[in-house]
């Protein structure tokens, strides 16, 4: 109960999909893939849902763009998951926060 949050479900949904499939596809190939979704309250009273994977990361060179609309690596991708996510988290006074190392995974905190 401490972890209750007031949000709009459906969207925070769709950026938890978002997140999710985007950690399948970082995973693809790895021999021991895990994807962890965790939530927690910190020492500040945020409630913080992270989303982590051990999948290729984010190279360094790209992570200044990641939140641009229409921008992808993907062969498949359209550019508007991590963007749209971003506004979907500043619409509930939000944020999303990324760590990632290539060729380690990524964590995605969406801090609420």
């Amino acid at each position: 109960k401490d972890l209750q949050i007031k949000i709009d479900t459906y969207l925070i949904e769709q950026v938890l999909i978002n997140l999710i499939l985007n950690a399948v596809e970082a995973c693809e190939g790895k021999d021991n893939p895990k994807i962890t979704v965790a939530a927690k309250r910190n020492n500040k009273e945020k409630t913080i849902l992270k989303v982590t994977d051990n999948g290729s990361g984010i190279p360094r060179e790209i992570m200044d763009q990641i939140f641009v609309p229409f921008f992808t690596t993907k062969k498949s991708g359209s550019g508007i998951g991590l963007s749209l996510s971003k506004q979907i988290m500043l619409l509930h006074k939000g944020r999303i926060h990324i760590n990632s190392e290539e060729g380690k995974g990524t964590a995605v905190s969406l801090i609420f």
